[in-house]
């Protein structure tokens, strides 16, 4: 048998290699960062932002510069969301906002804009002022003095079936 490690020792020896790697890398990543170990309000201060807490969505697009921590990126978006509650409703334009499991029983327009209709279609059609029409008798028609023949249709065809009698 050749000395060749299995599918799973390789993996093991992979996933360790990266453990290492990654554990290496952490110092060098918190040096990178200037502001890993300042709290939020000195940041805030060192940034030049508004607290988060009187964020208005004008200063929104200030808390999205790389420049700001992700923690602080979230706090002020959940402090957004939750003094303006109306920017996280749905804009309407979605394709399938509506409700179509009803769509058979419900036919008829929302009672809203069945009513708005009505109103528009009675200000279209005011009875205009028409002159008085007098009961005048109608005049005689002539009629021929011959009757009038139907012209004569085809039969309808019909179909005929045969089946033979052997047939199983």
């Amino acid at each position: 048998m050749p000395d060749r490690p299995d599918f799973w020792s390789r993996r093991r020896r992979a996933v360790a290699a990266e453990e290492a790697r990654v554990s290496e890398a952490a110092p060098e990543r918190l040096a990178e960062d200037p502001h890993a170990g300042m709290d939020d309000e000195s940041l805030l201060k060192m940034l030049g932002l508004p607290d988060p807490e009187t964020l208005t969505p004008h200063d929104a697009a200030a808390f999205m510069a790389r420049e700001v921590s992700g923690q602080l990126r979230k706090r002020a978006m959940r402090a957004l969301f939750s003094r303006h509650p109306g920017l996280s409703l749905p804009d309407g334009l979605l394709d399938y906002d509506d409700d179509y499991t009803d769509a058979a029983v419900n036919m008829r327009p929302p009672k809203t804009v069945w009513t708005s209709i009505q109103k528009v279609a009675e200000a279209v059609m005011e009875p205009e002022s028409q002159p008085e029409v007098t009961d005048t008798p109608d005049p005689e028609i002539e009629r021929p003095a011959f009757k009038e023949e139907e012209p004569d249709l085809p039969t309808p065809r019909r179909m005929a079936f045969s089946f033979p009698e052997d047939t199983v």
